[in-house]
C-alpha cells in the first residue's frame, strides 16, 4: 500500500447531495467565504462538537478539495471518533499537498502506525515519520516514534540513532530515555541502559514500569538485591502490573527461590490470565522440577497467545526428547537454528540442507558440520557409523582438538574425511549439508530400535596401545605391589591402589554448568579410604577448587611444620613435572605430565584409556570416556540433559556407563552414597 492508494480510498457519507449540481459549468464554485467556514468549523472542533465541525469542514472540501486546514482537521476528527481508516484517508490527502508541514506527516504516521497490521503498513508509518523530521529536525516526537518502529523491525542501529536524535532535541522526556534504555538492555549494553532508566525515573518517579525496567537491567548485571528493590518499588506504584510480577518471579527463578517465583507467576496470571510470559516462566519452573506434564500444560496455554513462539516450542521438544519420544522431539530439535545461541554455525553456502534431499538417491556427497561444543561433537560422532552413511562420501568438520582422535578412530571408514576449518573445502565438494546434531533425525533414530543399541559400542580408538601401559606405570600402577619395600611394610598393604580412577567434577556451561557441577571436596569426601589412585581429568583452571580442598584439610587435620612445608611445596609445583600431587595426602590426585586436559584431547583420551574407571559429571570428559568404552560412573543432576532421559541407570548411547542421579534438586548425597556402595562392592572382589 502507498500513500497514493490511501488517498484514493473511498470514505462514504461526506459528499452533499447538491454537489453534482455544483459541477455545472455556469455554477460559481466559490459562493461562500471559505475563511469564515474554516473559522466556524475550527471553533466547533475546539468546542468538542465533532459532528457539526466535521459537517462544516466537508462543506469546505466540497468547494475546495485541496484545502489543507479542512483535510487535516477531518483526519483529526476521524481519529477522535476512532475511525482510523478515515483518519488515514484525510491526512494522506493533506500530506500529498506540497505545502504539508512536518506536523501533518507526523500525525499521519501516528494513525498509520496504529492501524498497521503488516510490515508493509508499518513501513508507511515509518515513511511519514521520516518525512516529518526531514521537514523539521526539531520534530522530536517523530524521531521517537520512528525509533520505536525501527526497534520493532530489528533495525537496532537506526533505532538508536533516532532515539539519540529525539533526546538531543527534547532532553526532559522520560519516555525517550526509558525506551532507549530498553533497546540498550536488548543490546546487552547494560551500564548505559541503567543510566537511561535512572534518568527516566529522575524525570518522572511516578511511572511504575520505569522501575520495572531498572530491575530487569540490575538482574542482568547480577545486582540481585538491588533488582529486588526496584521491582518492589514498581509494584508499590502499580500493584496490578502483571509484567512486574512476572519479572520479579524471573528474579526468584534465577535465585532458585522456587515458592516465591511460583507465587509471582500466579499473581501475574490472576491479573492477566492469558499472560504469555508468566505462562512461559511458570512452565520453566515446572520443568526445573521435572514436573513435565504441568510444564507442557503451561506451554500449550502460552502458545494460544503466541503460537509462533520459538522458546515455547523448543522447550516442548526438549520435554518430548527427555520422555524418550524421539520421533516427536527430534522434529522440534531441528528448529534449534532459530535460537540466538545457535545462529552462525551453518556454513554460508548455496547448497541445500540435507533434510530436503534425504530421499534423493542422487545426493552422494554430504558435508556435516560441528555445532554445540566439544562434548556434543563427541556424542554425535557416534552416529557417523550408521549404515545409511556408508554409501555416501562424507566430509565432517570438527573442532581441531578432535582431529587426531577422530582420524585414528574412523580410519577404517574410507568414505569419511575429517576437516578442521572451512578453508579445507569448497562448495563444489558436496551436494548437501547438515549440522551434526541433525544426524539422529536424518537417520530416523528411535530409542526402541535395535539399531540404536548396535550403535552404542565404543567408537573412539587410540593408535598406540603401549602408551596405556606407560601411563599406568607413571601413576604407580602395574607392578607396584610386587616391590620388596611394600611387601615388608604391612602398614602399606591396605593402601595399595587397586584401581586407577579418573575424576572430573565441573562444567563451564553458562546456562546449566552450575547445576551439573559438584564441589571437588564433596567428591573427594566420598572416595576417601578406598584403595584407589585418583587422576585429574578436569579441564580448565582447577586452582580454586584445589585451594578449597587444602583449606578444608588444614581445618580438619593437625599438621606438624614438616607436613605443612610439604603441602606448600606441593601446591607450588609446576604442571610440567612428571606427576604432581596437588591435593590430599590421604588421597592424592595426580596430573599426567605435560597433558593439557582442555587443548590436547588425544593425550587426555590416552590418560582416560589408562584408567580402570572414570567418575565424571555431565561434561565433555563424560562423553569422551564413554565413547572410549571405559567403565564410567556419571553423576547426573536432577534436571538432566535430554540424552539421559528419565529414571534410567543405563544409557542406550553408551554400553559402559552407569548413571547416578540426584533424587532432589542440587543434592548430591544420595547418588554419591550409591556410588560409594558400588565402588566398595567392586573393590571387594578384586
Amino acid at each position: 500500500m502507498s500513500l497514493h492508494i490511501l488517498a484514493n480510498t473511498e470514505v462514504s457519507g461526506w459528499m452533499s447531495p447538491n454537489l453534482l449540481q455544483r459541477l455545472n459549468p455556469f455554477y460559481d464554485p466559490y459562493p461562500v467565504n471559505l475563511e469564515n467556514l474554516n473559522v466556524q468549523a475550527l471553533a466547533l472542533y475546539e468546542k468538542g462538537d465533532l459532528e457539526q465541525s466535521q459537517r462544516v469542514f466537508k462543506e469546505v472540501i466540497e468547494v475546495d478539495t485541496l484545502n489543507m486546514n479542512a483535510l487535516t482537521h477531518l483526519g483529526r476528527i476521524a481519529a477522535r471518533q476512532e475511525k482510523l481508516p478515515d483518519a488515514c484517508y484525510w491526512l494522506a490527502r493533506a500530506a500529498a499537498l506540497p505545502e504539508a508541514g512536518a506536523t501533518v506527516h507526523y500525525e499521519l504516521g501516528c494513525f498509520l502506525e496504529l492501524r498497521a497490521r503488516s510490515d508493509d503498513e508499518l513501513a508507511l508509518a515509518l515513511q511519514s515519520y521520516s518525512r516529518a523530521v526531514e521537514l523539521d529536525i526539531n520534530q522530536h516526537a517523530a524521531f521517537f516514534n520512528k525509533a520505536n518502529i525501527h526497534k520493532r523491525r530489528g533495525e537496532v542501529e537506526l533505532a538508536l540513532q533516532s532515539y539519540n536524535a529525539a533526546i538531543y532535541v527534547q532532553t526532559l522526556n522520560p519516555y525517550y530515555f526509558n525506551n532507549r534504555g530498553d533497546l540498550l538492555l536488548q543490546l546487552k549494553s547494560l551500564p548505559f541502559a541503567l543510566q537511561d532508566f535512572d534518568r527516566a525515573i529522575e524525570l518522572d518517579p511516578s511511572i511504575g514500569y520505569f522501575q520495572d525496567n531498572k530491575g530487569s537491567v540490575l538482574k542482568e548485571l547480577r545486582r540481585l538485591d538491588e533488582s529486588s528493590v526496584a521491582f518492589k518499588r514498581s509494584l508499590a506504584i502499580d500493584p496490578e502490573n502483571a509484567l512486574t510480577y512476572n519479572n520479579f518471579g524471573s528474579l526468584f527463578l534465577e535465585q532458585e527461590v522456587w515458592d516465591k517465583a511460583l507465587a509471582c507467576f500466579e499473581m501475574a496470571l490472576r491479573i492477566e490470565p492469558g499472560f504469555y510470559y508468566a505462562l512461559y516462566n511458570k512452565g520453566l519452573l515446572y520443568q526445573r522440577f521435572n514436573l513435565l506434564d504441568k510444564a507442557l500444560e503451561c506451554y500449550q496455554k502460552a502458545l494460544l497467545s503466541h503460537p509462533a513462539s520459538m522458546d515455547v516450542k523448543w522447550n516442548i521438544s526438549i520435554i518430548e526428547l527427555t520422555q524418550g519420544d524421539l520421533k516427536k522431539g527430534l522434529i522440534g530439535y531441528e528448529e534449534r537454528y532459530r535460537l540466538p545461541e545457535n545462529r552462525g554455525f551453518a556454513p554460508k553456502t548455496s547448497k541445500p540442507f540435507l533434510t530436503s534431499l534425504i530421499g534423493d538417491a542422487q545426493c552422494k556427497r554430504i558435508l556435516i558440520w560441528n555445532e554445540h561444543g566439544l562434548g556434543n561433537e563427541i556424542f554425535f560422532a557416534g552416529f557417523l557409523r550408521h549404515p545409511w552413511l556408508a554409501s555416501k562420501d562424507v566430509i565432517v568438520k570438527f573442532d581441531p582438538r578432535l582431529s587426531s582422535l577422530l582420524s585414528a578412530s574412523f580410519k577404517d571408514f574410507t568414505n569419511i574425511r575429517f576437516i578442521s576449518s572451512w578453508e579445507e573445502i569448497r562448495a563444489d565438494d558436496y551436494d548437501a549439508h547438515a549440522g551434526i546434531a541433525s544426524l539422529p533425525f536424518l537417520l530416523g533414530i528411535d530409542i526402541d530400535l535395535a539399531q540404536l543399541y548396535a550403535l552404542n559400542a565404543p567408537y573412539l580408538q587410540l593408535e598406540d596401545k603401549v602408551r596405556t601401559h606407560e601411563i599406568r606405570q607413571s601413576f604407580g600402577m602395574g607392578g607396584i605391589s610386587n616391590t620388596a619395600e611394600v611387601k615388608e611394610n604391612e602398614a602399606m598393604v591396605g593402601k595399595i591402589p587397586k584401581l586407577l580412577v579418573g575424576i572430573s567434577w565441573k562444567s563451564v556451561n553458562q546456562k546449566t554448568g552450575s547445576r551439573r557441577s559438584i564441589a571437588l571436596e564433596q567428591l573427594m569426601g566420598v572416595l576417601k579410604g578406598l584403595p584407589i589412585q585418583l587422576v585429574n581429568l578436569q579441564y580448565g583452571d582447577v586452582q580454586g577448587d584445589v585451594a578449597k580442598v587444602y583449606e578444608t584439610e588444614l581445618n580438619e587435620t593437625e599438621l606438624n611444620e614438616t607436613e605443612l612445608n610439604e603441602i606448600e611445596l606441593c601446591k607450588a609445583k609446576d604442571e610440567s613435572t612428571e606427576v604432581v600431587e596437588p591435593l590430599s595426602a590421604d588421597l592424592p590426585v595426580l596430573q599426567s605430565s605435560g597433558v593439557d586436559n582442555f587443548s590436547n584431547i588425544y593425550a587426555l583420551a590416552e590418560v582416560i584409556k589408562a584408567c580402570d574407571l572414570v567418575v565424571s559429571i555431565d561434561n565433555s570428559t563424560l562423553h569422551l570416556a564413554s565413547a572410549l568404552g571405559r567403565p564410567t560412573c556419571a553423576l547426573i543432576p536432577f534436571v538432566a540433559d535430554w540424552r539421559w532421559f528419565l529414571k534410567r541407570e543405563d544409557s542406550p548411547w553408551y554400553k559402559s556407563i552407569k548413571l547416578y542421579r540426584q533424587v532432589k534438586m542440587g543434592q548430591w548425597d544420595d547418588p554419591l552414597m550409591q556410588l560409594r556402595v558400588d565402588l566398595e562392592r567392586a573393590l571387594a572382589i578384586l
